[in-house]
């Protein structure tokens, strides 16, 4: 299938918390055929990504480097890198992260993102989203209510709320998943950082050494 994103596949010597000790990069490039440039929405460039319902800014929004993260609740992987991004933003405040929300685990994992993007409208967003990444085990319905509320969250206004804008809630989750699969990421979690899409796990020095690279490369000209 035709796509915006040409794939190049790079073994870079970076320490991963993922197995394994090299990290894939998949560099994302400009098209090259009319095929390609007339096959994807804008939504699918690295640009267009950081729009549209699925794109929850959560960390420095004018930064100049995005990160974005496809991730669940229960996913172990996210949980682990969950601290390093946060390390990230507010160390390097020229770095914008982006959350999408692409519960893939069941339920619970849907039910923990209505709750976290509910947040968004106590200005609660932050803390729900920790408190579900500190969750140990798999997740339930009681736990993670509970973990909202001792988050700060009115759950009573929040399942409301979800209740009146359950097609902008159903907006979020079907442009993730539109997304990811157009991607062809295979689960959670995946970064794009700047034009560079990472399957799998980044510990904090990966993600540091990506996007020094992808710094370097705009003081040279090159990926945008």
């Amino acid at each position: 299938m035709p796509t915006r994103f040409t794939m190049i596949l790079t073994a870079l010597a970076v320490s991963v918390a993922a197995v394994g000790g090299f990290l894939t990069l998949r560099a994302v490039i400009p098209p090259t055929s009319a095929e390609e440039m007339a096959a994807p929405p804008a939504a699918l460039t690295p640009g267009g990504l950081t729009q549209g319902p699925s794109a929850v800014i959560a960390a420095n929004p004018e930064g100049d480097i995005t990160v974005i993260e496809f991730f669940d609740y229960q996913c172990p992987i996210c949980r682990r890198v969950h601290p390093d991004i946060k390390r990230l933003g507010a160390e390097d405040t020229g770095v914008r992260v982006v959350h999408k929300h692409w519960p893939v685990f069941g339920a619970p994992s849907v039910y923990a993102a209505k709750l976290a993007l509910a947040a968004q409208w106590q200005g609660r967003y932050e803390e729900v989203h920790d408190a579900f990444m500190k969750i140990l085990g798999k997740l339930d319905h009681d736990g993670v209510r509970q973990a909202a509320i001792d988050a700060g969250l009115d759950i009573d206004q929040a399942e409301a709320d979800l209740s009146q804008r359950s097609k902008e809630v159903q907006a979020v989750f079907s442009e993730a998943e539109m997304q990811a699969h157009s991607l062809q990421l295979r689960g959670t979690p995946a970064f794009i950082i700047g034009n560079y899409l990472v399957p799998g796990g980044l510990d904090y020095a990966a993600m540091r050494e990506i996007v020094s690279k992808v710094r370097d490369e705009r003081k040279e000209g090159g990926a945008q």
